[in-house]
């Protein structure tokens, strides 16, 4: 991945070595060496959230401001610096994370990481595969993830002034419409500060959606009516009394039907529908400190002193 943040910059020749006399003759070094952008040592330094750099990381802070300028020139500085910041949060540092020894998750459905996608790129013992060889393939790869991270950010800050036009227009406070399928789901965090909004609605491959939105403590405001759970087409239809109702997913955070009135009856049967036993209006006071925040935040710790 430090290969890759370098290649998007750079036009560069890649060394792979330990071999001090090499080192010395090259532009950037990093991961070996014990030089500025090599964590093998026990003075490392650490995010604010608690996470040391490793090389990968440190190279990144070097320069990830800079590809993203370089990727993206219509940004201004503040857009730069909060897809430079994204990246680091959502990719750089859980490589950081592993490559330092720290465990970076606990669960019992195993989840494959970057980390390990890229690792799985190393010659195994049976196959005779060049190493250059093997490195360069992981590098192509790594590069894909870097751009479509940074790609994803962009759409959502391009995105946010069209959501926010259309959470100042609501007809409805539980409804939020949209005229694309734009990421709307941080820029709402970020803007419906009294957690209103319930339901979003927006077109995707010749039909529209309606999406429940989650609160600060990560469950659904409210969930889509019992009765569309699993159900799809004519069944789902014969509970709306529509004609074209598509599906609704089992879990009932997603349904679509093929027309906009039909969607908006379905928003309108959704947003009357009582809440469940189990869904609870959030309190004021919830919305203080976002719940998966804290949770992230003490679970970090908690790793690292392990």
């Amino acid at each position: 991945m430090s290969t890759a943040i370098v290649k998007e910059i750079f036009d560069v020749d890649v060394i792979r070595t330990r071999d001090k006399e090499i080192l010395d003759t090259l532009d950037l070094v990093y991961d070996v060496g014990g030089g500025e952008y090599d964590h093998h040592d026990i003075e490392k330094v650490y995010r604010e959230s608690g996470t040391p750099y490793a090389a990968c990381g440190l190279i990144w802070r070097r320069f990830g401001r800079e590809v993203v300028q370089y990727r993206e020139p219509s940004l201004n500085v503040d857009e730069i610096d909060e897809v430079y910041r994204n990246v680091d949060e959502y990719l750089i540092e859980g490589i950081d994370a592993t490559d330092n020894g720290l465990k970076t998750y606990d669960t019992i459905i195993p989840t494959v990481c970057i980390s390990s996608v890229i690792s799985g790129f190393n010659p195994t013992w049976d196959k005779n595969i060049p190493e250059d060889e093997a490195f360069n393939k992981a590098v192509d790869v790594a590069s894909n993830v870097l751009r479509n991270t940074i790609n994803q950010k962009v759409s959502e800050i391009r995105a946010r002034k069209y959501i926010i036009k259309a959470f100042e227009n609501r007809a409805k406070p539980e409804l939020l419409i949209l005229d694309n399928s734009y990421p709307w789901t941080h820029t709402l965090q970020e803007i419906d500060k009294n957690e209103e909004v319930l339901f979003v609605i927006f077109p995707r491959d010749n039909q529209y959606l309606i999406q429940t939105v989650r609160g600060s403590d990560g469950a659904d405001r409210k969930k889509l009516p019992k009765s569309w759970a699993g159900k799809r087409d004519e069944a789902l239809n014969n509970i709306l009394g529509i004609e074209d109702a598509v599906f609704c997913h089992p879990g009932r955070f997603i349904a679509g039907a093929k027309s906009y009135d039909s969607i908006l009856k379905m928003a309108e049967i959704a947003v009357n529908e009582p809440y469940d036993e189990e869904e609870k209006i959030k309190k004021p006071e919830d919305n203080d400190i976002p719940g998966k925040v804290k949770k992230s935040f003490l679970r970090r710790r908690i790793l690292i002193r392990m």
